[in-house]
């Protein structure tokens, strides 16, 4: 197929994709280049922390440094044509199609180093990093439910303190980081318990929907979205 056929081609899916399937992802796709940059923006601003942290915690953290992995796979995979748009096909939620996408980056790497080294030297037998793929959406998920919850949380404070509500997040973290009650945080923000759960519950209000932002940007949809919030609860649970 042409290079002109193939734009022909995945300008068509792109315009067959129904606005709702995947949200704001599939609305920047149609912006063209302006939109395409905005998503590897967002997409290198939000995985690069997990991403990382996945690979330092595997058998390929051999083959270098966490950051120069990850910027490898961006360099590698974001620049390809029609890259999310194979994603949307995929009807995997945007992390699986990431950590699928780095475990096949990181085994390409390692075919690369062996293939160099048997070149320079035939004889000489090497060692592959063990390919974790069996697991690596059980990990990566619990890796990244973290990161996404630290960056929930970023946003729900700042969306807090610029609606005066900074008070009500003070609260909300003693609560749920800190095990603190109602009847204590009324004690220690001189309140009523009913007015410490009443402001606990507008923190937390703002906390759900920064999770649900997040979420509907990795690709759930309104559908999924409490066997989401579910499943990433259970992924931040110890053991």
């Amino acid at each position: 197929m042409s290079d002109k056929t193939a734009q022909g081609t995945s300008s068509s899916k792109r315009d067959s994709f129904p606005a709702t399937q995947r949200g704001w992802l599939v609305a920047q796709l149609a912006q063209g280049a302006e939109g395409l940059a905005r998503i590897n923006g967002y997409v290198m601003q939000t995985y690069a922390e997990p991403l990382g942290n996945y690979v330092a915690g595997s058998s390929f953290r051999s083959l270098g440094t966490p950051a120069d992995l990850v910027s490898g796979f961006f360099a590698s995979r974001l620049a390809q044509p029609a890259y999310f748009e194979r994603w949307i096909e995929s009807n995997l939620p945007l992390r699986r199609w990431l950590i699928n996408g780095f475990l096949f980056f990181l085994q390409e790497e390692v075919r690369r180093r062996k293939a160099e080294r048997v070149e320079a030297m035939p004889t000489t037998a090497t060692d592959e990093p063990a390919s974790s793929a069996q697991s690596a959406d059980e990990e990566f998920d619990r890796i990244w439910a973290a990161s996404m919850v630290r960056s929930a949380a970023t946003s729900a404070r700042e969306r807090c303190v610029q609606e005066g509500f900074d008070t009500h997040w003070q609260m909300f973290e003693r609560h749920f980081i800190r095990g603190a009650s109602y009847a204590e945080l009324a004690t220690e923000f001189r309140v009523t318990g009913g007015q410490s759960a009443s402001m606990v519950r507008t923190a937390s209000i703002r906390f759900r929907q920064a999770v649900v932002d997040l979420l509907l940007k990795d690709g759930a949809t309104e559908e999924e979205l409490d066997d989401e919030i579910a499943r990433l609860m259970k992924a931040l649970r110890p053991g």
